[in-house]
């Protein structure tokens, strides 16, 4: 009988992994893939994929990157977008991180920033819908303390910056 044949190696996830950047690879320009990614060569440009993309020990990438999540040991430099972020031990990165969530091991080497955007834009609409505010000690302000809140961290942030 004939069989269906499988294009692609089954991820840790349970996802397909159809795409990988071998070692000693070298590969420059926009990618776009449907499914998840594995580099262990060297990517430069903009890349984009609905799974998981990983950049393993081995791995270097000067780029722009969006993935579902992102799992990083190697080297990457630049923009990363995803609803999942990790920095393995081995990580080497420099740029900004967008993410829902942040993990970095012990050992990894972060430097840039990082926008949490799912967190930021649910403080925005809490604010917006009832407006309230939720500091960091986890206390409910209404509306006019809110207010006086953000206007005492203003003036502060003002002062200071003078």
């Amino acid at each position: 009988m004939l069989k269906k044949k499988d294009n692609g190696s089954v991820a840790g996830n349970g996802q397909t992994l159809n795409t990988i950047i071998g070692r000693g690879t070298v590969f420059e320009g926009v990618m776009k893939v449907d499914n998840s990614v594995r580099i262990d060569g060297t990517f430069k440009g903009e890349l984009t994929c609905s799974g998981a993309l990983t950049i393993s020990q081995s791995g270097e990438a000067y780029a722009h990157l969006e993935g579902r999540d992102i799992y990083i040991n190697g080297i990457v430099r630049g923009t990363v977008r995803a609803d999942k972020v990790r920095l393995d031990s081995q990580a080497r990165f420099i740029g900004d991180v967008y993410a829902s969530a942040l993990s970095v091991s012990e050992g990894a080497v972060f430097h840039g920033s990082c926008s949490m955007e799912t967190a930021a834009s649910e403080i925005e609409d809490n604010t917006k819908r009832d407006g309230s505010v939720i500091p960091m000690d986890g206390k409910r302000l209404d509306g006019a303390a809110a207010a006086a809140t953000l206007e005492t961290t203003q003036d502060g942030a003002r002062a200071s910056g003078s």
